[in-house]
């Protein structure tokens, strides 16, 4: 894939201003930037889902498989395979060959030869088997005949992956694969795709994902993309150096802007010392052409002029990672006991559950995608009845939660509306003061919540949580769709919380600095205590 001068303007803005590269063989290449920098619309581009205003993309003959990110909502009454077989166009493949063979002639022969190499690369005859494989690599318990619409968000995704799989294309374009899916599924497909020999881009905020699979990186910023010949890993020390050499850069420039200005004022101050100097004598008189001399303005002009000309590079200091909560510790009960806990609703319900959590303890609940890990967090929360068993809630406790649906919801308020609208009585300094520590600018309490970046959306959940003083923390799969400064700020706050956690992720570096104390197997009700639990 050959990739010249490609622009597209979304709306006003220019989301790629001039894109190109070459796609090599066997390169598996992690594109990466912020939230917004336009990472999804390359990839449509590349896919043809988006038509490019100028440039120009040269496939070489090659063909793309691009990951969708759902599945339409007219598929929901075919099953999985009907689905798969639809899009794949593997059922008007075999109908047209059935066709054929029935009727074989010389002048449809050529026709007949098309279809079935057609058939042939997709692995026609062996797709059943195919897609089975894959579905159980991907941890996808589901009988293939069921319907769409039974499948949860993360049994779709999983479909989806599938398909692009089967597809069997030379190029794999994948924008957040890992998002809902569960750990196990997550692992071999990561084998899957560092095995292949496909040229492959992938947008991931997974960084064990990228860093086990991408060879090489590609930023996108301001619409352009620079090259890192390197793996995620060792491009993200490559940045750090890079943020601190400019930052030794911004501040030698700002050092020599104040002493270029000194200097300037020191000559105009000299100058003046002549000119106003009165001659006496002849000696005076020497000494006043001396001055004159002095108050020639072409030492002044050159260092106004190196002022003028001094090159100060943009820089912005990163902002630190401050995470607040001051915890209600006050005395009483802050446990969770799980009695023989079964949730779930008609046609689901998970296996029977018994788990003490004393105050302080950090939980992690674990299953593949559909076990009931969100019907967990659901009637801990409250918002669904136990089928059987109970759940007793500490007397002090004070729950707060974060979702992967609070994360991305689309509401209008802005943040001070936000923080304060299920108790408009809180103190409007207290709100300031939270905001102020978890980095938020004053001025931006009017800005909508809607278009707050991801890591300022994470940063005022968080400042509505510490508003509360919340000691216990529920977060269910918090880490998706998030960009690098959001996530660093919610690995930061499961590491330094003091109250209990109660969470779910697939995201293996979050968990690996949750580091809980306790793992709940949801699916089969297992609990497994790795530490000596805080009473």
């Amino acid at each position: 894939m050959i990739v010249s001068n490609v622009k597209k303007q979304i709306g006003y803005k220019d989301v790629l201003h001039d894109i190109s590269f070459i796609l090599s063989d066997n390169e598996k290449i992690g594109l990466v930037g912020i939230n917004g920098s336009g990472k999804s619309t390359l990839l449509k581009v590349l896919a043809g889902d988006l038509k490019e205003d100028s440039g120009k993309i040269n496939l070489e003959g090659e063909t793309i498989g691009y990951l969708k990110q759902e599945i339409p909502y007219f598929y929901n009454n075919l099953s999985i395979i009907e689905y798969l077989k639809k899009e794949l166009k593997i059922d008007s493949m075999e109908k047209r060959l059935h066709e054929l063979e029935n009727n074989l002639t010389e002048e449809n022969m050529d026709e007949y030869s098309t279809v079935l190499n057609d058939f042939l690369s997709i692995d026609g005859y062996s797709f059943e088997d195919n897609l089975k494989n894959i579905l159980l690599g991907l941890n996808f318990n589901t009988n293939i005949n069921n319907k769409i619409e039974t499948l949860s968000g993360g049994e779709k995704i999983k479909v989806l992956i599938a398909e692009l799989l089967l597809k069997n294309t030379d190029i794999l374009l994948l924008d957040e694969p890992t998002n809902n899916l569960d750990i196990q599924a997550i692992e071999w497909l990561e084998k899957r795709l560092k095995s292949s020999n496909k040229k492959m881009i992938i947008v991931s905020h997974d960084e064990t994902f990228l860093n086990n699979i991408v060879t090489k990186i590609y930023e996108l910023s301001n619409g352009l993309i620079k090259e890192y010949n390197l793996s995620y890993k060792d491009y993200l020390e490559q940045k750090e150096l890079e943020y601190l050499n400019l930052k030794e850069i911004y501040l030698r420039s700002l050092e020599k802007k104040d002493k270029l200005k000194q200097q300037i004022q020191k000559s105009k101050e000299w100058a003046n010392k002549g000119i106003n100097k009165k001659a006496h004598s002849d000696n005076d008189k020497l000494a006043n052409n001396y001055a004159k001399e002095r108050t020639n303005t072409s030492n002044i002009s050159k260092l106004t002029k190196e002022l003028e000309n001094l090159d100060i590079p943009e820089f912005e200091e990163k902002k630190p990672i401050n995470i607040f909560f001051n915890l209600d510790d006050s005395k009483g009960n802050k446990d969770i006991i799980l009695e023989h806990l079964v949730c779930g609703y008609d046609t689901f319900k998970t296996s029977e559950i018994d788990l003490l959590i004393p105050y302080g303890t950090k939980v992690n609940i674990t299953g593949g995608n559909g076990s009931g890990k969100t019907t967990l967090i659901k009637t801990i929360l409250g918002l669904l009845y136990p089928i059987t068993g109970s759940i007793k809630i500490g007397n002090n406790a004070k729950i707060g939660y974060i979702s992967q649906d609070t994360l991305n919801a689309q509401i209008d308020d802005d943040i001070y509306t936000y923080l304060t609208k299920e108790d408009p009585s809180i103190d409007k300094s207290k709100v300031f003061t939270l905001l102020d520590k978890f980095n938020i600018d004053y001025d931006d309490k009017n800005k909508s919540y809607a278009l707050l970046s991801p890591g300022e959306r994470t940063r005022v959940n968080l400042v509505k949580l510490a508003l509360n003083n919340i000691n216990i923390l529920i977060l269910d799969e918090v880490t998706n769709h998030l960009d690098k400064e959001a996530l660093d700020l919610i690995y930061e706050l499961i590491s330094t919380y003091n109250g209990t956690i109660i969470s779910v992720s697939h995201n293996r570096k979050y968990n690996e600095i949750l580091n809980a104390d306790i793992d709940l197997d949801i699916k089969t009700g297992n609990v497994i205590q790795k530490k000596l639990l805080k009473r």
